[in-house]
C-alpha cells in the first residue's frame, strides 16, 4: 500500500508538468529552439546539414522529428519530447528516495520539480534537459552498481554508463561539465581499491562505443572530426569568449559571477541544506563515499565545482556561459541529498544553527540583487525554518513545515504561470495566423527576428509560401515595389529579439499616415499595418551634412584633445583617441543648415568603441541653446557590447520635428563614459538628413 501511494506521489508532479504546461507555457525564445524544429523538420524529410554543429544534437533532433511525423509542425509536437525527458528524470528521482519515507520523497521531487528554471525548461525545445537526465542517470547507473548490485554484472553497468554519457555528448557539448566528476570517481575508487573493474570496463566499452560514433560520423560526413570543425566554424565572439577578454572578466566570472547566478535565479536552493550540513559535518569523509548518502553529496558539491571552474574549450581556459539553462543538471542531483537533510532537520532539527546560518545569509545576498526571489522564496524558507526551530517536532508540525516548505517552492512557478497569462503567447500566435499565415495574398511580412522565425514555424516551414518574412535589417524596400508590405509590430517579440523602441528602423517608429492599420489589439501590444510608404532615412530623406573622424587629424566642428590621441588601440588606421569621462564631440550650430523647406530632421551617428569591463556608458545626442540642452538622447552602449577587450559598433538615429528646434540651436553628439574606466572610440560618423 505505500508503494502505490508514493507511486501515485510521482503521478501527481507528472500531472503538475503537464498543467504546467497547459498554463504556464510561453512559447519560443525564437532563436536556438526554432532551429532545432527547422533542423527536425529537415530530419524528416531527410535533409542533415553536416556542417551546422546543431544538426549533431541528435536526441533532440530525431525525437522532435518524430514528434512533428505523428502530429504535424505545432507547438505539443515540440513540446512532449521535452515533457517526457523531464518526467524520466522524476522518474529517477523517484526510485532513489522512494524508500527514505514519503515524506522525504514529496520533498525530493518538489525540490526538482518547483526549480523554476527547471519547469520552466520540462516542455521548451532545447537540449539541457537531455543532459540533465544524462548526468542524473549516469550518477544512478554508479551509484546503483555501487550500492545496490552484487557486482557480478560489472559489463552491463559500464556499457549502460558509457551509452548514456554517449546520448548527453549527442545530446549537448556540456556534458564535459561531467568529466571531472568521472575522474573524482575513478581516482577515489582506485586509492580506496575498490570498483577498479567497472572504471577498467567503462573506459574500454566507453573507448569502444565513442570510437564507433565517431566513425559513424565520418561515413556520413568524410571526416571522423567533423562535429568539433562545426563547432569551429560556427562560433562566434561573445559574452561568453572569456579567453578572448580581459583577465578581470575571467577572474570575475570563476570567482564569484557563477555563485550570483545561483542565487538570483533560485538554483541554490537544494545547495543551501547542502551546504549547511556539511558546515555542521565538519569533516571531508563524505569525499570517500562509503555510503548512499556520502555519495550524492560528492556527486552535488564535485558537480557544482566543475560547472564554476570546467573549462569548456581544448584550447584555452573557458568556463562555461552563465545562463541558467545549462546548469539544469545541477537540480535533481542535488535534490537528491538535500531532501535527506531537510528531512533530518524536521525530525531531530539537525544542523539548526548551520541552518538558519546559511539560510540568512541567502537571503541577505538576494536582498541586494535585481528580482523578487527575497520575498518569494529566501526570506520565507529562513523565516519557515526559524519558527521551526522553536516548536516541537511532532507529526502535526512536521506535515504543516513540509507543507509550508512546498508552497514556498512553488511561489516561483507561480509567477512564472502569471507572466505567461499576460504574455499570451498562444492568442498572440493566433494573431499572426489570422492576419498572416491565413491571407491569399503573395506579402512581404517585416517585423522583428523574432517574430520573422516564429512565422516560419508556424507555417512549419513551408518552403513554398506565397509569405516572404523579413527582419528589419534585411528589408530593403526598392527590391520589392511590386509586392505587397505588412508592417508586424509585437512588443513581446520585440523584447525578446533585445530590440528597445529606439532600435527600431525609423518607418516602424514613425507610422506614416499614408499607411493603413490593418489590426491593434492593445492588450498583447501587437500592430499590423498595410505599409504604402516607407520612410528610409538614409534613402528617402535628403542629404545635409556627413562627417566622419577616424582621429588621424583634426576635424572641423569636433573638440577633441590631442592629449588623447593614442595607438595603443586603434579599429582602422594608425590610431582611436582615449576616451575620459566625454570622448571627442560633434558641435554643429544648426542655424547653418537650410531648414525651410524641411519638416523632419533624421541625424545618424555610428562609431567603434572598445570597453574592457561593462559600462554604463551612453552615447548622447542633444540639442542645446543658450539655455542648456532641450532635446537629449542618451543610448546605452552596453547592449552593442557581444563581447569586451574587443571593438564593437554603436549607432543611433533620432528624428526631429523642425518646429521643435529653437533660434541659435547647437546639435551636439559625444560618448559619455559614466564609469570613467578605460576606453577607446574610432570611426565616428555622422550624418544629417531632411525630410
Amino acid at each position: 500500500m505505500k508503494n502505490r501511494n508514493r507511486s501515485l506521489l510521482l503521478l501527481i508532479f507528472i500531472c503538475v508538468i503537464i498543467a504546467y504546461h497547459l498554463f504556464g507555457y510561453i512559447g519560443h525564445y525564437g532563436y536556438d529552439d526554432l532551429h532545432y524544429a527547422k533542423l527536425a523538420v529537415d530530419f524528416k524529410e531527410g535533409i542533415v546539414d553536416y556542417n551546422d554543429h546543431f544538426s549533431y544534437r541528435t536526441p533532440i533532433i530525431v525525437l522532435t522529428s518524430l514528434a512533428y511525423s505523428i502530429l504535424g509542425v505545432n507547438d505539443l509536437a515540440s513540446s512532449i519530447p521535452s515533457m517526457m525527458i523531464t518526467v524520466l528524470i522524476l522518474g529517477i528521482v523517484y526510485q532513489l528516495l522512494k524508500d527514505k519515507g514519503s515524506r522525504t520523497l514529496i520533498m525530493g521531487l518538489s525540490l526538482t520539480t518547483f526549480s523554476n528554471w527547471f519547469i520552466f525548461y520540462s516542455d521548451k525545445l532545447m537540449p539541457d534537459v537531455y543532459v540533465a537526465l544524462s548526468v542524473l542517470l549516469a550518477l544512478y547507473i554508479i551509484h546503483q552498481y555501487k550500492f545496490q548490485s552484487n557486482k557480478k554484472n560489472t559489463f552491463l553497468y559500464s556499457a549502460m554508463l558509457s551509452l548514456v554519457l554517449l546520448f548527453g555528448f549527442m545530446a549537448k557539448g556540456t556534458i564535459v561539465l561531467f568529466i571531472p566528476v568521472l575522474l573524482f570517481f575513478f581516482i577515489v575508487d582506485f586509492l580506496l581499491k575498490r570498483d577498479r573493474k567497472l572504471w577498467i570496463f567503462s573506459i574500454a566499452t566507453g573507448s569502444f562505443i565513442f570510437l564507433c560514433y565517431f566513425l559513424i560520423i565520418g561515413h556520413f560526413t568524410g571526416d571522423v572530426f567533423k562535429r568539433f570543425d562545426a563547432i569551429v566554424s560556427n562560433s562566434y565572439l561573445n559574452l561568453c569568449s572569456y579567453e578572448k577578454q580581459s583577465l578581470t572578466i575571467l577572474l570575475k566570472r570563476i570567482s564569484y559571477e557563477f555563485f550570483v547566478l545561483l542565487v538570483y535565479q533560485s538554483m541554490i536552493t537544494g545547495f543551501m541544506f547542502l551546504i549547511a550540513y556539511l558546515i555542521g559535518k565538519r569533516t571531508l569523509s563524505f569525499l570517500k563515499m562509503n555510503n548512499s548518502f556520502s555519495y550524492w553529496i560528492a556527486s552535488s558539491l564535485m558537480l557544482l565545482l566543475s560547472s564554476n571552474f570546467m573549462t569548456i574549450s581544448c584550447t584555452s581556459y573557458s568556463p562555461m556561459c552563465l545562463d541558467p539553462r545549462h546548469y539544469l543538471f545541477l537540480i535533481p542531483v542535488v535534490s537528491v541529498p538535500a531532501s535527506i537533510i531537510v528531512n533530518e532537520f524536521i525530525v531531530r532539527k539537525a544542523f539548526k544553527i548551520e541552518m538558519i546560518s546559511v539560510l540568512g545569509i541567502t537571503a541577505f545576498v538576494s536582498l541586494f540583487l535585481q528580482g523578487n526571489n527575497f520575498l518569494y522564496q529566501y526570506f520565507p524558507l529562513f523565516i519557515l525554518f526559524f519558527i521551526y526551530i522553536w516548536v516541537k517536532p511532532n507529526k502535526v508540525y512536521q506535515n504543516l513545515f513540509v507543507t509550508i516548505f512546498i508552497l514556498v517552492l512553488i511561489i516561483k512557478p507561480l509567477t512564472m504561470i502569471d507572466y505567461a497569462q499576460k504574455v499570451k503567447y498562444r492568442k498572440q500566435k493566433e494573431v499572426f495566423t489570422e492576419y498572416i499565415i491565413n491571407q491569399s495574398d503573395s506579402i512581404v511580412v517585416i517585423t522583428n527576428d523574432v517574430q520573422k522565425r516564429l512565422g516560419y514555424y508556424y507555417n512549419e516551414f513551408n518552403k513554398n509560401s506565397r509569405i516572404n518574412i523579413m527582419n528589419y535589417s534585411e528589408f530593403e524596400n526598392d527590391t520589392l515595389e511590386n509586392r505587397k508590405k505588412i508592417l508586424f509590430l509585437n512588443l513581446y517579440t520585440r523584447y525578446l529579439s533585445k530590440l528597445d523602441y529606439e532600435d527600431l528602423p525609423y518607418y516602424a517608429r514613425d507610422i506614416s499616415s499614408k499607411n493603413n492599420l490593418i489590426h491593434q489589439d492593445k492588450e498583447l501590444n501587437i500592430e499590423i499595418y498595410e505599409m504604402n510608404e516607407i520612410l528610409i532615412p538614409e534613402k528617402s530623406f535628403r542629404k545635409i551634412l556627413y562627417t566622419k573622424n577616424g582621429f588621424e587629424e583634426q576635424k572641423e566642428n569636433w573638440n577633441q584633445n590631442s592629449e588623447n590621441l593614442s595607438n595603443e588601440m586603434k579599429y582602422e588606421g594608425t590610431r582611436s583617441i582615449k576616451v575620459g569621462e566625454y570622448s571627442a564631440s560633434f558641435k554643429y550650430s544648426l542655424d547653418s543648415l537650410d531648414l525651410d523647406t524641411i519638416n523632419r530632421l533624421a541625424v545618424n551617428c555610428s562609431l567603434q568603441c572598445y570597453f574592457e569591463d561593462q559600462t554604463r556608458s551612453k552615447l548622447v545626442m542633444s540639442i542645446e541653446d543658450r539655455n542648456g540642452s532641450y532635446i537629449w538622447h542618451g543610448l546605452e552602449v552596453n547592449k552593442f557590447i557581444k563581447a569586451y577587450s574587443n571593438w564593437w559598433p554603436v549607432n543611433h538615429e533620432i528624428t526631429v520635428d523642425i518646429k521643435e528646434i529653437k533660434p541659435g540651436s547647437w546639435l551636439k553628439i559625444y560618448l559619455w563614459n559614466m564609469d570613467k574606466q578605460k576606453a577607446f572610440v574610432d570611426n565616428f560618423e555622422i550624418s544629417i538628413s531632411g525630410y
